[in-house]
């Protein structure tokens, strides 16, 4: 007999597993992940258990806790359980108000002085090339004179960012001669990015929610942390928006994606109206 049971999802694990999966991932990464995510945590982490063998919930558990190798482990779990869709010049107006209206004001403020702009959650590298990419077409910076940092908390995205070998895909909301600029076909369907570009990026891998490697980090411009504090609940967007705004220069610039919002976060930033978009600032005395 049919058992209509079979069209609704079975749980994977009980109620207080679930918290203490959920649990861990923010104490761990930041991410949040409350009862209206059960569903969707529950299946990422069971494609994780099943890949190592059909392992239970609790003894995964252990392994993300205990075990020596769980760092390889952390990293193919957070591939499933985040979001790294991106592209070059996503979010076109927000780089452009960064080319236009900030570059010259870093400009007057630098002048024979290094600028240094974070790119927090880089992913597969789109975003800090983008904004190489706008750094030199601006043609008032000399070689050297700009330093990326970015960095991810996914090693595998960042091996892919490092590599700068990108398909199709990566280069829809640019032209082709954005992308026979800056890249090389080595393959059909396959671009490695120029050498030039590349020049001045630093890749290292970060979790935002480590604070004791914040004081490591040297002194920064501008930050770029666009569709990443979405993710976390109120707490670890406090955390770690201080931590930005300690890295911050003043003035410095805060730029965050366009669905995410300071408000109720802090009021140490001051939003801004570019001619070119809203960002967020740090002003000299705050």
């Amino acid at each position: 007999m049919w058992d209509p049971s079979a069209l609704c999802p079975q749980p994977v694990m009980d109620d207080d597993l679930y918290r203490r999966f959920s649990a861990l991932i923010h104490d761990e990464t930041g991410l949040s992940f409350g009862p209206s995510s059960q569903f969707f945590l529950e299946r990422r982490l069971a494609s994780r258990m099943s890949a190592l063998g059909g392992m239970t919930g609790r003894d995964y558990l252990h392994l993300l806790l205990y075990d020596p190798d769980r760092a390889q482990e952390w990293d193919l779990l957070l591939t499933v359980i985040t979001t790294n869709e991106t592209y070059f010049m996503r979010e076109l107006k927000q780089l452009r108000c960064f080319q236009q209206d900030i570059l010259p004001m870093l400009w007057e403020r630098n002048r024979g002085q290094k600028i240094r702009v974070w790119s927090a959650g880089c992913s597969s590298g789109e975003e800090p090339y983008s904004l190489a990419a706008m750094v030199k077409e601006d043609g008032r910076y000399p070689e050297g004179a700009l330093e990326i940092y970015a960095t991810d908390i996914n090693s595998r995205v960042l091996a892919k960012a490092k590599a700068g070998l990108y398909t199709e895909t990566s280069f829809r909301a640019v032209d082709a001669a954005f992308r026979s600029r800056w890249f090389t076909e080595e393959e059909p369907g396959r671009f490695r990015v120029s050498p030039d570009l590349k020049r001045g990026i630093t890749f290292t891998h970060l979790n935002l929610f480590d604070m004791g490697r914040y004081a490591l980090l040297p002194a920064f411009d501008a930050i770029f942390c666009r569709n990443v504090i979405i993710y976390f609940d109120l707490d670890a967007k406090v955390k770690v928006i201080e931590r930005f705004y300690e890295r911050l220069k003043a003035p410095g610039f805060l730029l965050l994606g366009h669905s995410e919002s300071l408000i109720s976060v802090t009021d140490k930033f001051k939003l801004i109206h570019l001619p070119g978009d809203l960002v967020y600032t740090k002003e000299v005395g705050t």
